[in-house]
C-alpha cells in the first residue's frame, strides 16, 4: 500500500475528517471558549459578568418573551416510537420511556423542559448530564448551567468530552465523557462548537429599554412632575408672592388626598386652571419602549401582540398570532430538540427505540390548522394525486385492500380530451334468441292470452275487493 493509500485509509476511519483544521491545542486541552457568542460575555465566572447577565436576562421584555416560550414548550409531551410509517408504534414502557417520565428524584419532566427552554433563550444551549447505573444504562438526567460547561473538541471523534465548573467556586473541573452529556444548541454557522445565543441579538434592544426605564424612574423620583397650573385670567394681572403662597396652601389643604376628592373650591380672585399635558418627550419614551419590545420579540420569533402590544391586536386575530408562534418558532425548535434526543440519548440504551417525537395534537393553536390540512389532503385524494393508502401511510396507519386505486367520481369526465367509446351491445346468436322468446311465450305471455283476464267493474273479472282473480 502506498503512502497516499494509507493517508486515504486513515482519513476514512476518522469520525471528524476535518478535525485537524478545526481543533486547536488549547481547545483540546482546556475546552472551547465560546464567550464571544454569549451576552454579555459571562463565561469567565466573575461577579461583574454574572451581574451583567442577570440584568439583561431579568429585563421585563426579555423575561416575558422567554417565559412565554418556556411555558408553552413545557406543556408538550415527548413520546417514544419504534418503527416508521405504517409500522410505527408507540413504546409505552421501557428504560427510555421511564427515564423521560422520571428524570431524577427532584425534578419533573415539565420542570426540565422549562429549564431547557429558558437556557436556550439565554445561552442558546442546554446540557443534560446523564447519570448511569453499574451496567452503563442511563438512570437519571441532571441539568447543567450552560455558562459553566465547556465543550472539548476532538481531532478524530469530533467531541472528546465536556468540562464543568462547579457552582461552589472550586477551580477543579469535573470532566464528562462524550456519551455522558446531551447537548442541545442553536446552530452557529460561525463556530460549530459554540451555540449562538438569542440574547446576544436582543441585548442592545433590551439594554435600550432598561435605560429608558431607568431614566423614567429617575424622572419620577428626582424630577419635577406637575399636575397642572393656576395662573391669572388676564395678562395684566399677576399674583404677588403672598397670594401665590396662600393659594398653594389652600389647594393643598382643601383638595389633597382621597378624602378631599371632588370638593368644591371658592377663590377670592379671578384665576385660570391649566392641566399639564403629555410632553413630546413623554411620547418619545412610550414609542421607544414599544420599539424595543418589538425588536426583542423578533429575535425570539414571538408576535408582539401576544406580549400586550395591542396596536394591531384584536380578539379575532389573537388565534392567528398563536398559530404563527407555533408554526414558525416553537414547532421547529421542538423538532430540533427531539432529533438531538434521538441522536444522543437513545443510543445509550441497548436495543433502543428508533426515535422520539413531541405530540402537537394537544396544542389548541394547531388544532384549527389541522382542519385545513385535512381539507387539502382530501382534495388531493379526490383529484387522484394522492391515494388512500399513501395518505394512511403518512399518518402511521396500516393500508386497506381498496386504497391503492383512485376512486374517481362517476359524474365527471374529461373536457376536450380523448373519450372512451361506449361498449357495443353483446350480440346474441339467433338460435339462442329464438329459444329465449319461446320460453317467454310459455312462461309469461300466456297470462295475457290465456286464463288471466281483466274485465270491467261489474265484478266478473275483479273480485269485490278490487283485486285481480284467475278464472
Amino acid at each position: 500500500m502506498g503512502l497516499l493509500d494509507r493517508i486515504n485509509a486513515r482519513h476514512a476511519e476518522l469520525k471528524n475528517p476535518v478535525g485537524g483544521a478545526l481543533v486547536s491545542a488549547g481547545d483540546g486541552a482546556f475546552g472551547h471558549d465560546s464567550s464571544r457568542w454569549q451576552s454579555p460575555s459571562p463565561w469567565s465566572f466573575t461577579s461583574e459578568n454574572d451581574a451583567a447577565l442577570d440584568r439583561v436576562a431579568t429585563a421585563d421584555d426579555v423575561f416575558s418573551v422567554i417565559g412565554l416560550r418556556a411555558r408553552l414548550m413545557s406543556g408538550l409531551k415527548l413520546k417514544v416510537y419504534r418503527g416508521t410509517g405504517s409500522t410505527r408504534s408507540e413504546v409505552q414502557t421501557g428504560p427510555a420511556v421511564n427515564l423521560l417520565k422520571h428524570v431524577n428524584p427532584f425534578w419533573t419532566p415539565r420542570r426540565l423542559q422549562r429549564m431547557d427552554e429558558l437556557s436556550m433563550g439565554m445561552w442558546g444551549s442546554s446540557f443534560w448530564a446523564i447519570e448511569k447505573d453499574e451496567f452503563g444504562n442511563p438512570r437519571e438526567i441532571w441539568w447543567l448551567k450552560p455558562s459553566r460547561v465547556r465543550v472539548v473538541p476532538d481531532e478524530f471523534n469530533y467531541i472528546k468530552g465536556y468540562l464543568y465548573e462547579p457552582a461552589n467556586g472550586s477551580m477543579k473541573w469535573i470532566p464528562f465523557a462524550a456519551d455522558e452529556i446531551v447537548w442541545f444548541r442553536y446552530p452557529n454557522p460561525l463556530d460549530e462548537f459554540a451555540s449562538l445565543s438569542p440574547l446576544l441579538a436582543a441585548h442592545k434592544a433590551s439594554t435600550a429599554g432598561q435605560s429608558m426605564l431607568d431614566a423614567n424612574r429617575s424622572l419620577f423620583t428626582q424630577g419635577m412632575q406637575m399636575g397642572g397650573f393656576v395662573v391669572p385670567s388676564g395678562d395684566k394681572v399677576s399674583f404677588t408672592k403672598d397670594q401665590a403662597d396662600d393659594l398653594e396652601r389652600f389647594l393643598e389643604t382643601r383638595f389633597s388626598g382621597s378624602k378631599h376628592a371632588h370638593r368644591w373650591g371658592v377663590l377670592r380672585f379671578d384665576a385660570t386652571f391649566k392641566e399639564a399635558q403629555v410632553t413630546p418627550k413623554d411620547a418619545e419614551f412610550i414609542d421607544g419602549m414599544n420599539m424595543t419590545l418589538k425588536r426583542v420579540c423578533n429575535v425570539y420569533g414571538v408576535p408582539s401582540p401576544l406580549m400586550n402590544d395591542l396596536e394591531h391586536a384584536t380578539l379575532a386575530n389573537a388565534s392567528e398570532f398563536h398559530k404563527i408562534l407555533w408554526s414558525d418558532a416553537l414547532v421547529p425548535d421542538a423538532e430540533l430538540k427531539s432529533d438531538e434526543i434521538t441522536e444522543q440519548l437513545l443510543p445509550m440504551f441497548p436495543g433502543r427505540p428508533l426515535h422520539v417525537e413531541y405530540d402537537f395534537t394537544k396544542v389548541p393553536a394547531l388544532q384549527e390548522s389541522a382542519t385545513s390540512v385535512w381539507e387539502r389532503e382530501r382534495a388531493q385524494i379526490e383529484a387522484g394525486s394522492l391515494t388512500v393508502n399513501e395518505w394512511r401511510e403518512s399518518h402511521g396507519m396500516p393500508p386497506v385492500p381498496w386504497g391503492d386505486v383512485w376512486w374517481a367520481p362517476v359524474n365527471k369526465g374529461a373536457v376536450n380530451g380523448p373519450t372512451t367509446p361506449a361498449p357495443e351491445p353483446e350480440q346474441v346468436p339467433e338460435e339462442d334468441a329464438a329459444n329465449a322468446l319461446a320460453v317467454l311465450d310459455l312462461k309469461t305471455l300466456e297470462f295475457r292470452h290465456g286464463p288471466l283476464t281483466l274485465k270491467g267493474q261489474n265484478g266478473h273479472g275483479v273480485n269485490g275487493h278490487g283485486r285481480v282473480r284467475h278464472e
